[in-house]
């Protein structure tokens, strides 16, 4: 057995910090977009890259980008953790598993992000792209069989976003939160965050789907470009601008995840 009274603070050290980093990312992400809205400069949406190199350049931006890549990579920890340790006691079954593989996702997905941020102070500034979604969907096409693994990827995609906008309508997603005092008054908005990013995960996983079926690598677009697909749209600035207010509100989520997550036997 693990002692709880020596691993339990350093996990939740380190959780509470990785989820504050992922709300930062959040936060950075949400403020371009909705500056966007507004200059209409958005052609290609916004992804982590471009909000880190706008820290970047900012006084002591790199500084900011050490921290915020060293939160990220505390936060794909904590989440290997949980899916390896079972520290939330998802248990065993077919249900567990699930829950755990996704948790092993998230924190790979972080554990990129983290490395994106770190690559950046090491003078990797490279503008233009699509973002790594699309990168690697474009590089996977070029691969035997890779347009079949991309809408693969796509349908696991959509999945995931339904998946989300059931835990926003569940209020599965309150299970480890402390929602006594003034975070309860935020419910029904941080629901609104996961459901918001759910439907933007299910509509990029559509591109993908699209793309791997038609083998055109046009077709296939990442969270930037379908960003910026919405920005022009009938309804499009409503659209986008909903969809940079969800983004922000997950890291609202994030935030009140790091201050006050229900660590099990703590």
């Amino acid at each position: 057995m693990t002692d709880k009274t020596t691993l339990g603070p350093i996990t939740e050290a380190v959780a509470r910090t990785g989820l504050g980093a992922r709300a930062f990312v959040y936060f950075a992400v949400a403020w371009l977009l909705a500056d966007g809205a507004v200059t209409s400069k958005p052609d290609n949406g916004a992804s982590p890259g471009d909000a880190f190199r706008a820290i970047e350049n900012q006084a002591g931006g790199r500084v900011l980008l050490l921290a915020l890549a060293f939160g990220l990579f505390l936060y794909a920890l904590w989440r290997f953790q949980q899916a390896i340790l079972d520290t939330d006691n998802e248990g065993a079954d077919a249900k567990g598993i699930l829950a755990r593989l996704g948790m092993m996702s998230s924190g790979t997905s972080y554990l990129l992000v983290g490395v994106a941020a770190f690559a950046i102070t090491r003078g990797k500034n490279e503008g233009g792209g699509g973002g790594k979604t699309e990168e690697t969907a474009k590089w996977l096409m070029e691969q035997p069989y890779g347009s079949w693994a991309v809408a693969l990827a796509g349908l696991a995609l959509i999945g995931i976003g339904c998946a989300q906008i059931w835990r926003a309508k569940s209020g599965q997603w309150k299970k480890h939160i402390d929602l006594s005092g003034w975070a309860g008054q935020l419910t029904g908005l941080i629901a609104f965050g996961i459901a918001g990013r759910g439907v933007l995960f299910a509509v990029v996983g559509g591109f993908l789907l699209i793309g791997g079926i038609s083998a055109d690598q046009s077709d296939v677009k990442g969270l930037a470009a379908t960003l910026g697909w919405i920005r022009f749209q009938p309804f499009g600035f409503w659209l986008f601008f909903a969809s940079a207010a969800a983004i922000g509100i997950y890291g609202i989520y994030s935030a009140v995840q790091s201050l006050r997550y229900k660590f099990p036997d703590s």
